[in-house]
């Protein structure tokens, strides 16, 4: 049901209500400008249901008061809350960018890789509202916005809330309900984390797991059935996914993940099997029984020997065994089992006889020794070629590694940026730890200090680095002082070995 749709050119306080933008579930979202500081804003009007609740306005004054409290870079903050009316309404900074249901229109589904960039930065701001006692709720694509810069804002915070019974919940909140949200009871940030496992499939799949022509429907399968297999959906998706989506969305909440961080750690590791082969089970080595043909001794040839519906089904119910994750350890991949074959060859004996061949015999006795040549002289080269003296100074070549370093970082080109860190820093800094720290910062007025050569493979290099990052209060600015270690690897590439930030009042300081 919408409601509210006829207060356009209203003035709400210090408001006034231009055009509806958006519907939720029991409210309606409007463009406005505010008088001063003459502004425009977003403002959700929230009208109570009827019969209407005695302490509806009781509980709104509560439930916002509780979520106006929460500063952080990934939640939308709350400028202003009042009554005016019979109607509550809150009042939000306007984000015209989009958000992840218009990103999920127009792409279908998203890479794993964005997915999880994405979900580090929900994860973030969840688990801090939860640390502070705050449920969001209503977690759907419509309530994460997406700002210019690519950051995602979630907003809605509580209004769910305000609202116990079920009965009038419309089809897109259905589709998003946890099992205890459909029983009526108490939310958790179990409810969270529930919400977030069936967003995640969306995502990942492209679509909605239940699908109904009704609320109950609905209701009900979230009551009964299992989420789909997104690995069977999505054949190029590890089936490690299935496994960590179906935790997420256990019927039951003590059989979830206890934090949305702990749910991020584990679809981390899950999409680092996407890096391993796949299984096949397009074949299986199958040994024949003999029939009692007779066939020449020590001669055989191979075919390839389709899988049968039963392997198949035998290879399905291998057991998968858990594999435990530290809550501060790098996330690990569970251990399937499985060999990774693509094609299997089974003998058959041959019945034809063949005649010597004396030059294919020489060419077949010959053919590994010139291998073996042919790779110790490219072996070689690439030695020569990785110690060769350049004609670029090597305090110059570890300047042009830093610079595309931070080009990388300012494009969000994050992978190609980490991997021009060295592999030692990689094992002390993980990716995901590394995505978190630089998603966020916008880094510009790079200027190099000095380079100073320690020897033709080490350089010091001093920098300024002057950042930005967008925070509730303002564009944060930074300047720091950044001193690093460039090494030069044996493949001849040169690579950030170690990096030192010190924080400088003024640029002056570095």
């Amino acid at each position: 049901m919408k409601v509210n749709d006829d207060l356009v050119g209203t003035v709400l306080g210090n408001y006034t209500l231009e055009k509806v933008i958006g519907h939720s579930q029991f409210s309606t979202i409007y463009l406005a400008r505010q008088f001063h500081p003459g502004r425009l804003v977003a403002v959700k009007v929230v009208q109570a249901q009827a019969p209407r609740r005695d302490d509806f306005f009781l509980r709104f004054r509560r439930e916002v008061t509780n979520i106006a409290r929460l500063d952080h870079p990934h939640i939308l903050p709350l400028l202003d809350y009042e009554e005016h009316d019979q109607l509550a309404y809150v009042v939000m900074p306007y984000i015209g960018s989009g958000s992840l249901e218009q990103l999920l229109k127009r792409e279908g589904k998203l890479a794993p890789q964005q997915i999880l960039a994405y979900l580090l930065q929900i994860a973030s701001a969840l688990d801090y509202a939860h640390s502070l006692h705050a449920i969001h709720g209503d977690l759907r694509p419509t309530n994460i916005l997406i700002n210019a810069e690519g950051r995602l804002l979630l907003t809605d915070f509580a209004l769910a809330h305000l609202f116990e019974s079920t009965a009038d919940a419309d089809m897109e909140a259905a589709l998003y309900m946890s099992p205890e949200m459909v029983r009526g009871e108490p939310l958790t940030h179990y409810s969270d984390i529930y919400q977030l496992g069936i967003l995640l499939f969306q995502m990942l799949s492209g679509h909605k797991p239940f699908k109904g022509e009704s609320t109950y429907t609905l209701m009900r399968q979230h009551l009964q059935e299992t989420l789909p297999s997104v690995a069977a959906l999505t054949p190029d998706l590890p089936l490690t996914l299935d496994r960590v989506l179906q935790k997420a969305t256990a019927r039951y909440p003590s059989e979830r993940y206890k934090s949305v961080g702990e749910l991020a750690q584990a679809f981390a590791g899950a999409i680092t099997m996407m890096d391993r082969p796949r299984q096949s089970l397009a074949h299986h080595l199958h040994f024949p029984i003999s029939n009692g043909t007779s066939g020449e001794p020590g001669k055989s040839e191979f075919v390839v020997a389709p899988v049968s519906p039963q392997l198949v089904a035998a290879s399905s119910r291998v057991p998968v065994q858990s594999v435990p994750v530290a809550s501060n350890a790098a996330p690990r991949t569970a251990d399937f089992g499985f060999s990774y074959t693509h094609e299997q060859v089974m003998p058959l004996p041959s019945t034809i006889a063949r005649k010597p061949d004396l030059f294919r015999y020489f060419v077949l006795k010959c053919l590994p020794l010139f291998a073996m040549v042919g790779i110790g002289t490219l072996a070689v080269l690439h030695i020569l070629g990785a110690f060769a003296t350049s004609s670029i100074p090597p305090s110059e070549q570890a300047r042009l590694a830093v610079s595309q370093y931070y080009d990388d970082l300012n494009q969000h080109n994050y992978r190609a940026a980490y991997a021009l860190c060295s592999p030692d820093f990689q094992r002390h800094t993980s990716y995901e730890r590394f995505l978190s720290s630089y998603q966020s910062l916008a880094h510009n007025d790079i200027s190099f200090k000095q380079s100073i050569a320690r020897s033709p493979s080490e350089v010091d290099v001093l920098l300024q680095l002057h950042t930005q990052e967008k925070a509730p209060q303002g564009t944060l600015i930074h300047y720091y002082r950044w001193d690093g270690l460039i090494d030069r690897q044996s493949d001849g590439s040169w690579k950030i070995e170690q990096i030192t930030l010190s924080s400088a009042p003024s640029p002056d300081d570095i």
